[in-house]
């Protein structure tokens, strides 16, 4: 009997029905309104903080030596370069690997039924709506347990409830560079991983196991790529259901790497500014304190404008949800529907980018009072804007 991987199930919704359900998601939209001004508040608080804290950190920082231990750098931030170094083996019992290294990663993936769902509405006369869910099953690769059992059809796509073998990240318990030992958040805080070549792993213990590279072609000893543990009933070409591969990676013993914390005595701890900030960096090459902090000026922006754009779209989101039944009951005409739905989410977008500028304004005004006072203004100003152009498009449909 051939396997079914395509279904659709067709649903359809009455405009009462409809109306209901959007007086419900209301609640959820206020929440998303209100709560996406307590995410941009915050996240300007934290901006701000952070660019200070970095700021005195770059004025504070000391470089020093790691072989030479003085007392005129201990207790302060630091920076230096060094090679990160271990004599700790780390192992794994299960393939024979044994590496000096810091870390070690094993990677496991499965080939599994993966279910994709496709939906489709339409609009009718009258409000209500159908529904269609195309449902459509593939076989994949996966590094995590897909739940076949919430498959719409279950029977024909069975996935194994377990992975034969679990991947894992271990860490050595002591690293060091110079005369220093390394703290356990820096040492966590390390993830260049690199491939380890696995063609000396001895695989005639395991049933159905066999090499394969990069690229998924069988392994040659000659090869100088990276190579694969394939575990299963089928082949690399031909993989069967519940197949495994398996692969290693590790970050590197005696690499050169640039660290900027706090010095004591003979480790490290995270630096705290005055603003609340904590400073702890490491980086793999050499690197000078500039570049390191620039890097983090970077990366605190990209983190302000990611939550900013997340707070907008909370509030943009919420306004849909507050104003969803207005459309709904537009829908009782699909264009009419229509139009209501562009019109209100073009008035929700508008609105939404004013009070999110305002919101912002007014954080800055506390700590930047200049700059906060124009973007308080240029806000004022959109949302002003918005309000008397629909005041004016009111009167003049009167």
């Amino acid at each position: 009997m051939a396997i079914q991987n395509t279904f659709t199930e067709t649903s359809t919704e009455s405009w009462g029905s409809r109306i209901i359900n959007s007086i419900k998601t209301v609640l959820i939209g206020i929440l998303l309104f209100l709560g996406s001004f307590v995410v941009l508040w915050m996240n300007e608080g934290r901006a701000i903080k952070t660019t200070r804290g970095l700021n005195e950190g770059a004025a504070k920082v000391v470089s020093m030596n790691p072989n030479e231990l003085t007392e005129t750098n201990d207790g302060k931030l630091v920076h230096l370069t060094g090679v990160v170094t271990t004599e700790e083996f780390l192992s794994d019992s299960e393939f024979s690997i044994s590496e000096r290294a810091l870390k070690l990663k094993r990677n496991v993936s499965m080939y599994q039924w993966v279910e994709k769902v496709k939906t489709k509405e339409k609009k009718k006369i009258g409000g209500g709506k159908e529904k269609v869910k195309e449902y459509t099953y593939d076989k994949q690769w996966e590094s995590s347990l897909v739940n076949s059992g919430d498959f719409k059809l279950a029977e024909d796509h069975s996935n194994p409830s377990s992975f034969p073998y679990s991947a894992y990240v271990k860490n050595v318990k002591s690293a060091s560079v110079g005369e220093l030992t390394l703290s356990s958040s820096l040492l966590s805080s390390i993830d260049d991983f690199e491939p380890i070549s696995i063609d000396s792993i001895d695989i005639s213990a395991f049933e159905g196991a066999s090499m394969i590279n990069e690229n998924g072609d069988s392994f040659n000893s000659n090869e100088t790529l990276v190579s694969k543990i394939y575990l299963g009933k089928g082949t690399n070409v031909a993989p069967e259901i519940g197949d495994v591969k398996i692969s290693f990676e590790m970050v590197k013993s005696d690499q050169e790497y640039s660290i900027i914390s706090k010095r004591i005595k003979n480790t490290f701890e995270p630096y705290k500014a005055k603003s609340g900030t904590t400073i702890e960096m490491i980086s793999k090459g050499v690197k000078s304190p500039e570049n390191m902090f620039a890097e983090a000026h970077s990366n605190n922006t990209i983190m302000t404008w990611l939550f900013r754009v997340g707070g907008f779209l909370m509030m943009l989101i919420g306004l849909s949800l507050i104003f969803k039944p207005l459309v709904v009951l537009a829908d009782v005409l699909p264009f009419l529907g229509g139009l209501m739905d562009f019109g209100l989410l073009l008035f929700s977008g508008l609105v939404s980018f004013a009070l999110s500028f305002i919101t912002i304004a007014i954080a800055w005004v506390f700590y930047r009072p200049i700059l906060g006072g124009i973007l308080l203004l240029v806000g004022i100003g959109t949302l002003a804007f918005v309000l008397f152009k629909r005041k004016g498009n009111k009167q003049a449909k009167a």
